[in-house]
């Protein structure tokens, strides 16, 4: 049966007061904010009205994700990452022990240095299909990570590409941050997702 081998970043065998602070905020320093329970194990929160004992452990919180990063299978065996923030995170500073990482997703991937690149966590792509002889097919699959190039593309395009209109395309950059920037009398997105996408 497996165990519990990190803990909110700390390994339990080596448990330690550092350790015990960390937790009490529910904090990842693997992307330098609090647990998100690796962004699709909504499941795997802790309500602690409900766990009063627990109250102790995460003082003046009422719902903390579970924290749990890796699991230990057997004793004296490698140690499986089960939250994908611990494997890689792109949000916050960048800790020296997901380099190795970062530069095995930059040798695999062809990223280029220099070039701007977005990057978006938890990815939902649902997909349904209908043949002919009504069979249906499905894909429904969240991604850890798309990384993606960037280019300038008129809104027009873009509201063409995704079937809206104008205005409702520009509400949709606007809240997404993308930067957006008036050439000639027409709006151009000037970071649109382009070619070269990766899905970690």
């Amino acid at each position: 049966m497996s165990k519990i081998f990190e803990l909110y970043g700390y390994r339990l065998d080596s448990w330690n007061e550092e350790a015990s602070a960390n937790r009490e905020k529910a904090w990842c320093p693997f992307m330098d904010a609090e647990c998100d329970g690796g962004g699709n194990r909504y499941l795997s929160a802790l309500d602690i009205s409900k766990n009063p004992k627990l109250e102790k452990y995460f003082p003046g919180k009422k719902l903390v994700q579970s924290g749990v990063c890796s699991l230990r299978l057997r004793d004296f065996e490698q140690p499986w990452i089960v939250c994908p923030r611990r494997l890689l995170s792109l949000k916050g500073k960048h800790a020296n022990y997901q380099t190795h990482v970062r530069e095995q997703l930059v040798k695999y991937s062809n990223l280029e240095h220099g070039k701007l690149y977005r990057a978006w966590a938890e990815v939902k792509m649902k997909v349904e299909t209908t043949y002919d002889d009504d069979e249906a097919k499905s894909f429904d699959y969240t991604f850890d990570y798309v990384i993606a190039g960037s280019t300038r593309k008129k809104l027009s395009a873009i509201a063409d590409l995704i079937g809206k209109g104008i205005r409702a395309t520009q509400k949709i950059a606007e809240d997404n941050q993308y930067t957006l920037a008036s050439r000639n009398g027409e709006l151009w997105g000037d970071d649109f997702p382009s070619d070269p996408i990766f899905i970690v």
